[in-house]
């Protein structure tokens, strides 16, 4: 399973209204300089927002079963041991896939094929010692002998995804959107069938921990392939090349790395200072969680490039890019808020059955979590693209300390409930910091004043929907969405950019 940093269909950032600067195609023909690319981008998000919805589906009957299979003890185990791995994989990484989309957007030729494959060299190695590193967390925290093997496995898994996505970087940076989400969803299908596979054998935590690493290599020659012919993708081993990408991306290796601790640290800490039962009910709560947090990330990862463009050449065309964005990210982040808050229950029955009950109202608190997890999505890539990774940094390791230490405070005496509230004010600390170094890095960008109170106006009779008991779960959060989206869609909340891509009957009627 890839872990998650941080994580846009409303990137018509290239778009400009007519009172900016429009960007005409470049004279070498450069997709990412042409006023076609924000078009490609949206459509390809769509296509993204698609493989998501089936990939979320194939999680729902992948965690629904695991958590039968396994207990509520077992499964908290195993979702701590993907924790672990996520951050040691994360903090390996060193923000080197993410700067590797920035550098391959703004470098040519030669140049630009020569850091590909110290990158891929680079990374390669790094996950390697964070291999080691996991296996001596493994020995240190107790665990037994499979549990060990089957955080090995997972964490070389890593290894297998670094050079499966370091591939994936040259058909990104194309546009070639629809050919990720292909990929995206190959992972997912090759997982969860080697997972239903796995449980009709009766197979142990070790066996299931292993789908990491089988999967991830499955997955290495296909994409080696499509990208072969944008780029050759050699690793090459050479120190001195490491020293002078590792100077490029100290501060936001740093800050994906404590960034990705952050949002895992709640699940570490609360299996070590809360029974094994309330362990259990926040893994349930908390894989909900990461599912729907990581949908706008996802979005937005592909606009990068042309983001990275944008802050290269022109900031008037960056700013109106990141306020679109803005605009979705808080539509779709109050959406996904008010659903979970509604049909908690049902989520939680479906995917892990009466023995989780318990989990409903941590995930109800949790869910509030999304609308900060989906706005800090596009303004994290604004930094990124304007190279304010010191400020990233910093934002992180003001989330990490809050996460922390309430984690700490609450989740002994308060259990699953506890540490989903450390989740909500990490959070929340997280998109506060990085909304104000963003305008102190690009004055220009100015979130509107107008969407804001739309969406809140909106949201006021989803929430009383969702918080009507005597309306089943279910029910509940469908109204709740449906009343929300509504008042929306009256209110013309909706950037005109993405109306404009609709069918004319659509556009009409709405």
């Amino acid at each position: 399973m890839a872990s998650v940093a941080r994580h846009a269909v409303a990137v018509q950032a290239v778009e400009v209204p007519d009172s900016a600067a429009r960007v005409s195609p470049a004279p070498d023909g450069d997709l990412l300089d042409s006023t076609a690319a924000g078009g490609l981008v949206i459509r390809g998000g769509a296509l993204r927002l698609l493989s998501y919805t089936l990939i979320v589906a194939l999680s729902v009957l992948s965690v629904a079963l695991l958590t039968r299979y396994l207990g509520v003890a077992r499964f908290g185990y195993y979702t701590t041991v993907l924790s672990l791995v996520a951050i040691v994989s994360a903090i390996t990484d060193a923000g080197m896939s993410a700067v590797g989309t920035r550098e391959f957007a703004v470098r040519k030729g030669a140049e630009r094929e020569e850091l590909m494959s110290d990158l891929l060299g680079l990374r390669i190695c790094l996950t390697a010692v964070g291999v080691l590193a996991v296996a001596g967390f493994a020995l240190a925290a107790g665990y037994s002998p499979a549990l060990l093997a089957g955080a090995v496995l997972a964490s070389l898994g890593t290894i297998a995804l670094v050079i499966q996505h370091t591939h994936t970087i040259p058909i990104g940076a194309q546009l070639r959107l629809g050919t990720l989400s292909a990929l995206e969803l190959a992972r997912q299908v090759l997982s969860v069938a080697a997972i239903v596979a796995l449980v009709a054998l009766d197979a142990g935590v070790l066996a299931l921990l292993a789908v990491v690493l089988a999967v991830n290599l499955a997955l290495i020659p296909p994409t080696a392939a499509l990208a072969r012919r944008q780029i050759s993708l050699r690793c090459k081993l050479r120190p001195r090349r490491w020293l002078v990408l590792l100077r490029l991306t100290v501060s936001f290796s740093l800050a994906s790395a404590v960034g990705t601790l952050y949002i895992y640290a709640a699940q570490i800490i609360t299996s070590l200072v809360a029974s094994e039962h309330q362990s259990g009910l926040f893994s349930a709560s908390f894989r909900i969680f990461i599912v729907a947090g990581g949908v706008f990330g996802l979005l937005v990862n592909g606009a990068l490039p042309l983001l990275a463009r944008a802050a290269r050449d022109d900031r008037q065309r960056l700013a109106y890019a990141l306020t679109r964005i803005f605009d979705i990210a808080l539509i779709l982040g109050v959406g996904a808020a008010l659903a979970t808050l509604g049909a908690a229950q049902a989520m939680i029955h479906v995917l892990a059955g009466p023995k989780y009950a318990g989990a409903t109202d941590v995930l109800q608190i949790q869910g509030l979590a999304l609308i900060a997890t989906f706005v800090l999505g596009g303004w994290s890539y604004g930094l990124l693209a304007l190279e304010r990774y010191r400020q990233l940094l910093l934002a992180n390791l003001a989330a990490l300390a809050v996460s922390v230490s309430l984690t700490l405070a609450l989740a002994p005496d308060h259990g699953a409930r506890g540490a989903a509230l450390a989740t909500v004010c990490g959070e929340s600390v997280l998109a506060l910091g990085t909304l104000l170094a963003l305008r102190r890095a690009a004055p220009q960008f100015r979130p509107k004043f107008a969407i804001i109170a739309k969406v809140a106006l909106a949201a006021a009779p989803g929430v009383w929907l969702a918080l009507d008991a005597s309306v089943p779960s279910l029910l509940r959060g469908l109204l709740a969405l449906g009343a929300y989206l509504l008042v929306i869609v009256v209110t013309r909340a909706v950037p005109g950019e993405l109306v404009e891509l609709l069918p004319a009957r659509l556009r009409r009627a709405s």
